[in-house]
């Protein structure tokens, strides 16, 4: 069965444009289980070869130096990066990777009742939090920073007191329950807490590969243009910006146009590093 299909009830969407507000799917909590359950979080804890990429205890939205356990009473349990350690939800994000043609990412909360763990923060890639065990209580609100990229990463630029006022007085609430997958688009900013159960989710990133990505690979492929590779003029303090700019344009116009010309070579070189980029992560 589709990945996608498993975590959605609107696949089509997915595989045709990105959903721009945040959704909740009803879907399999036993199917979703079978991905990872807090059995599988115990075994990872007391097997060192099974251990995810990252590793640690987060409460109240900070690390804290807690021995790692899968019941810890007040702390949440974060497994990072198991999309390449842990072999259910290694195959599931090749899957979803291939299926969506962007890198996929799997990482496990697991949070103890009457509980924080991270305070409101931002992505920079869609999420799909799939709720796998009890039920987690989420706040969402609209993006401060539209479509961020890394240099927009929530821990770069932060919040002002005024927009955590806005956010905590905007935000729309929602709770999850077993079995349900909430769709977070880049940039929405997110928060959750426990109440009076035992949660454990999986969140499957969505690595997006951007346009300023794209443009990052045919700059690339500017390194074989000897004019692009010409180192500039001496006195370069001197010179305005203007005529720096214009000569900037004007070698970057030919290079422009030298590429519409092989347009087919450009576009297999984009294709195989947008393979490799899916490749490289799932």
């Amino acid at each position: 069965m589709s990945l996608i299909t498993r975590l959605v009830t609107d696949p089509l969407q997915f595989l045709t444009a990105w959903p721009t507000r945040s959704a909740v799917y009803d879907r399999d909590a036993d199917d979703l289980a079978r991905l990872f359950n807090r059995d599988d979080a115990r075994r990872i804890i007391a097997d060192p070869t099974l251990r995810s990429i990252e590793l640690g205890h987060v409460r109240n939205g900070a690390l804290v130096p807690d021995r790692p356990d899968a019941d810890h009473p007040t702390a949440t349990l974060v497994l990072n990066g198991l999309h390449l350690t842990w072999p259910p939800l290694r195959d599931a994000t090749r899957q979803l990777a291939a299926e969506l043609g962007h890198p996929i990412t799997a990482n496990v909360y697991s949070t103890p009742p009457g509980s924080t763990g991270y305070g409101p923060h931002w992505d920079t890639h869609h999420v799909l939090l799939a709720q796998v065990e009890g039920h987690k209580t989420w706040k969402l609100h609209p993006p401060i920073v539209q479509d961020p990229l890394d240099a927009h990463r929530w821990t770069k630029v932060g919040f002002s007191g005024e927009q955590l006022k806005q956010i905590e007085a905007d935000a729309d609430t929602l709770t999850l329950t077993a079995g349900q997958v909430l769709y977070i688009p880049r940039g929405w900013v997110h928060f959750g807490h426990t109440t009076t159960e035992h949660s454990l989710h999986i969140t499957f990133g969505v690595q997006l590969l951007t346009r300023h990505w794209l443009l990052g690979r045919l700059l690339q492929q500017a390194t074989d243009d000897p004019k692009l590779r010409a180192a500039l003029p001496p006195g370069l303090s001197a010179w305005s910006i203007e005529d720096f700019t214009a000569q900037a344009r004007s070698t970057l116009s030919d290079f422009l146009l030298h590429l519409h010309v092989n347009l087919a070579t450009a576009g297999e070189m984009l294709q195989s590093a947008q393979q490799c980029a899916v490749l490289q992560i799932a």
